[in-house]
């Protein structure tokens, strides 16, 4: 009498098929587990954006003012002669719970015959190493990759303060110019909430500028030699062979916008809002101490996120209106309206505007 053998295997057929349907359902779920990374590297950043701009006015709650964008000093006696200047990132230090980093730091200010570094300075004695080269986790957006290059980035700076609708004179400070930067940041300037004419609520403060990539890069990349005061210039500096590549000549990216946060000049600590979201950044000249068109830039998809001077965080849209790019940037101080539309009425706080509602 025969038995009937029971079967314990797959064919080869039926595993194929079972192989086919993981990999369909994979390719199914990857791209919500990336959308579900990235809303959570999202939230994480407009968390820390939150908590800097919480820093700012328990700043201006204790000294009665903002910090200013840079200024020379703590300590260095070459500060002023040399382009040496330190950033709002340091005053705030205290408002987001790195005191003893701020304490270090002072503390080498205030040595008799010391003086800080250089703010790239990346030398290898106990200071720097102790202080200078940190990076501070409420400084960095998760979604933003770090310079290829540390050579001379200490202390990485994903969050910039808006200088305003403002490229001509943006570099100066209020000291050695007369003009007022239209933003509520500036060199060497301190103001307070009631300076803010439009409303701390029309008004930003800060928002991300991404770095890392490659020099070329659109987002995280700087074009220099930009002499022409307009936004539309900038934006042409776009590779028409490839949108997301900036054309020559371009800053290398041993010396990206994101590494040096306590280096005091718009090119590492400021943004303007002139070009739109996400578009091109430029320089004046060269190097990274002129004028400086920094634009508000994430790797989130369409647009980045900004803190109003009230505090709250927003998202922009990558097409909010910029009005006429045409329009030269000549410094006409004092309130006017801004010509590069919603975008640049949000950056300047006195220039008679308000804007309300979704944007």
């Amino acid at each position: 009498m025969y038995q009937r053998l029971l079967r314990t295997a797959f064919t080869l057929v039926e595993l194929l098929v079972v192989i086919a349907i993981i990999g369909i359902l994979v390719a199914l779920l990857l791209p919500a587990v990336q959308a579900a990374r990235e809303a959570a590297r999202r939230m994480s950043c407009g968390n820390n954006m939150k908590q800097l701009a919480l820093a700012m006015h328990n700043y201006h709650d204790t000294h009665k003012k903002f910090p200013a964008l840079g200024c020379p000093g703590y300590g260095t006696t070459a500060a002023g002669t040399n382009g040496v200047w330190y950033s709002w990132a340091i005053s705030t230090l205290p408002f987001i719970e790195q005191n003893s980093l701020f304490d270090g730091i002072m503390s080498q200010a205030s040595a008799p015959g010391g003086g800080l570094p250089s703010p790239w300075n990346t030398g290898s004695n106990t200071f720097l190493n102790n202080y200078w080269k940190q990076d501070i986790p409420a400084h960095k957006c998760p979604s933003d990759p770090p310079p290829n290059d540390r050579g001379e980035s200490p202390s990485l700076l994903t969050y910039k303060v808006c200088v305003g609708d403002d490229y001509y004179q943006n570099h100066f400070a209020l000291n050695n110019n007369s003009a007022f930067n239209r933003g509520m940041f500036q060199g060497m300037r301190w103001i307070n909430i009631a300076s803010v004419q439009d409303g701390t609520s029309n008004t930003v403060m800060m928002g991300e500028v991404a770095g890392g990539g490659f020099a070329n890069d659109v987002i995280g990349g700087v074009a220099v030699n930009q002499q022409p005061w307009n936004p539309a210039a900038c934006v042409a500096r776009r590779d028409p062979a490839d949108p997301k590549k900036l054309t020559s000549p371009v800053r290398a990216n041993f010396r990206p916008t994101s590494g040096r946060a306590w280096d005091g000049r718009p090119y590492f600590v400021g943004f303007a809002t002139l070009v739109g979201p996400n578009g091109p950044s430029c320089h004046w000249g060269t190097v990274d101490g002129n004028e400086h068109m920094g634009t508000l830039s994430s790797y989130h998809p369409g647009g980045a996120q900004v803190s109003m001077g009230d505090g709250s965080v927003r998202f922009i849209g990558q097409t909010i209106d910029v009005g006429n790019q045409a329009v030269d940037d000549v410094q006409v101080p004092g309130s006017r309206k801004s010509p590069w539309g919603v975008w640049g009425a949000l950056g300047s706080m006195s220039g008679g505007e308000t804007i309300s509602g979704d944007f």
